[in-house]
């Protein structure tokens, strides 16, 4: 019997697979952009279709039953490999130097644009595609070839590669820093403005401050931003002291348009991960990408970090 006889309609093997991979229809009904009754009414149909229950309700919402799970598991590598020939396809058709890569704003800005020309240098024919993420860079990487991740080790939905150690450290202008020292010279900050990112929750300004035994911000002067490259310009421009991401101000920092604003670093512990999907092999271009990007960060970590 033909695959075609065996399904009540082509879009149940669809929907059944994003029904799968959820294990929750409201969410699958979102893929396709219909209701969550729409799912449930074709998950009803290829049931009866087969004549078998493929999922069961449980305490946190549904489970797979047994053929459901075998069911998945053929569909899932099915699936994967349509896409490896999909993109062999797209290959053959020309796109096989393009790379999308996935990054913050401000990595891209102060980051890879400095960086450029020496990319397309070594790769004349990759055309770079970015996908920017405002913030935190988190969340899927189901629809690019390479993301820059925050805290996303591999696991078995993405491979991953660490990129850089998460490093803080305070900077300003050579001229802000020649005005008004640096936190090292004052004991208090009345001096000084501080540049803030708005919502930034995990690594404030009092944060960091408190980590080495500086005084706390009482009487100083701030401005606040709700984006993060704005807050690196705000110090390049003299306007204020910023806590610098290492990655994203080392660039600055040895064309000497930024400056350490005290001498103390703070290493989180945490990493950032350049991540791929697992569910397909990486394409010539985005492995060539992908190895450029840890080479140069491996360099840059040489020349910026002190030990």
């Amino acid at each position: 019997m033909t695959l075609r006889k065996l399904l009540p309609s082509p879009n149940a093997i669809f929907m059944f697979e994003a029904a799968a991979r959820h294990l929750n229809f409201t969410s699958a009904a979102r893929e396709f952009n219909v209701t969550q009754s729409a799912i449930s009414r074709m998950i009803a149909r290829l049931e009866s279709h087969l004549d078998v229950k493929l999922f069961v309700r449980a305490p946190t919402g549904i489970d797979l039953t047994d053929d459901g799970r075998l069911l998945y598991g053929a569909v899932g590598s099915g699936f994967q490999q349509i896409e490896i020939a999909l993109d062999d396809i797209r290959a053959r058709q020309g796109e096989a130097g393009t790379v999308t890569l996935s990054l913050s704003s401000a990595f891209a800005m102060h980051w890879f644009m400095p960086r450029f020309d020496r990319f397309q240098a070594s790769f004349p024919g990759i055309d770079l595609r970015f996908q920017l993420v405002r913030g935190e860079p988190t969340g899927p990487i189901e629809d690019v070839d390479l993301a820059i991740r925050y805290n996303q080790p591999p696991n078995a939905e993405q491979q991953s590669w660490a990129l850089m150690e998460e490093v803080v450290l305070p900077v300003c202008s050579p001229s802000y820093l020649a005005e008004h020292g640096s936190l090292d010279d004052c004991s208090d900050l009345s001096r000084h403005t501080l540049a803030h990112l708005s919502g930034a929750l995990r690594i404030p300004w009092q944060h960091y401050l408190a980590q080495f035994d500086y005084p706390q911000p009482v009487g100083s002067r701030s401005l606040t931003f709700s984006d993060y490259t704005l807050v690196v310009q705000s110090a390049i421009k003299g306007r204020g002291m910023a806590l610098g991401w290492w990655h994203v101000v080392a660039h600055e920092l040895l064309q000497k348009g930024l400056v350490k604003g005290g001498r103390h670093e703070l290493r989180t512990g945490d990493h950032y991960y350049l991540a791929a999907t697992a569910r397909r092999p990486l394409r010539k271009p985005a492995v060539l990408v992908r190895d450029w990007l840890l080479n140069e960060m491996a360099v840059l970590k040489r020349e910026i970090l002190t030990g």
